[in-house]
């Protein structure tokens, strides 16, 4: 699992060394990890008379590393038996990526996109303790 320490200490090394791109330091951090990217797409909209909601849509795999501004992932797809299958080679780029995180059991993207009235519940339950 990817530590905050473990993120700090490698934004410093990418700050000595200015010409590392964003891709280049995602795949300093979770090189050989599984992760989850989010581009901004929806899989899916549900909606009903008064409410919509949205599904993000993500792309999972496994970093491979980065050229340049381009992220290498080992993508994770369903084959023809609708089974998961992990090794379509997939090129992002670093400009198409709005979030990404470690496939590591402490919530999905889908788990991280709030509404704004949680904000209190998220200063209640970090901030005032």
């Amino acid at each position: 699992m990817v530590t905050e320490e473990f993120v700090q200490q490698v934004m410093q090394d990418c700050n000595k060394d200015r010409t590392k791109t964003f891709a280049e330091f995602i795949a300093s951090v979770f090189k050989g990890k599984f992760i989850e990217i989010y581009l901004g797409d929806s899989y899916e909209e549900v909606s009903t008379e008064q409410i919509s909601t949205s599904y993000p849509a993500v792309f999972c795999g496994k970093v491979m590393g980065a050229y340049r501004e381009c992220l290498i992932v080992s993508s994770v797809f369903t084959n023809k038996s609708k089974k998961l299958q992990l090794g379509n080679l997939m090129f992002i780029s670093e400009r198409a990526i709005r979030a990404l995180n470690e496939i590591d059991g402490n919530g999905i993207m889908e788990d991280m996109f709030l509404r704004s009235k949680e904000s209190l519940d998220i200063k209640e339950e970090f901030i005032d303790k």
